[in-house]
């Protein structure tokens, strides 16, 4: 199985309600690629947005930690990433993208959560596993 990582807006400036917008956000590209692979297990998907949702209020570890957290994950588990909308908006997201880009793995970017465009998404993650 390959593991894609998932980058994009989390915490939109402590906002509470873009937190959750985000989160759901990633848990739904989550499913999708859930559903779409189940049967064949070629592909699956690690998003810190469900991993550690609303640890900024429930946890009092400082935002470095998640960062080096997410970190180890992505270097160690990621071999490519989904660039979710909006991400180029975010500075964490845009660290992520950047070390991925430094370390060469694959960016798949996600123009919108419209249906053909996580059908785009899905059909390129489907060729890329196979062919990797």
């Amino acid at each position: 199985m390959h593991i894609i990582g998932i980058i994009g807006p989390y915490f939109s400036g402590g906002n509470r309600r873009l937190i959750d917008h985000n989160i759901a956000n990633a848990r739904y590209i989550m499913i999708l690629i859930a559903n779409h692979f189940a049967e064949n297990r070629l592909v699956g998907a690690f998003a810190p947005h469900s991993h550690t949702a609303q640890f900024e209020r429930l946890a009092q570890a400082p935002e470095t930690y998640y960062h080096a957290f997410d970190d180890a994950i992505y270097d160690r588990a990621c071999e490519a990433f989904i660039m979710l909308p909006e991400w180029d908006k975010s500075s964490g997201a845009t660290r992520d993208c950047k070390r991925a880009m430094e370390q060469k793995k694959k960016l798949f970017f996600l123009a919108s959560y419209e249906i053909e465009d996580t059908d785009k998404l899905l059909n390129s993650l489907e060729q890329w596993a196979r062919q990797s």
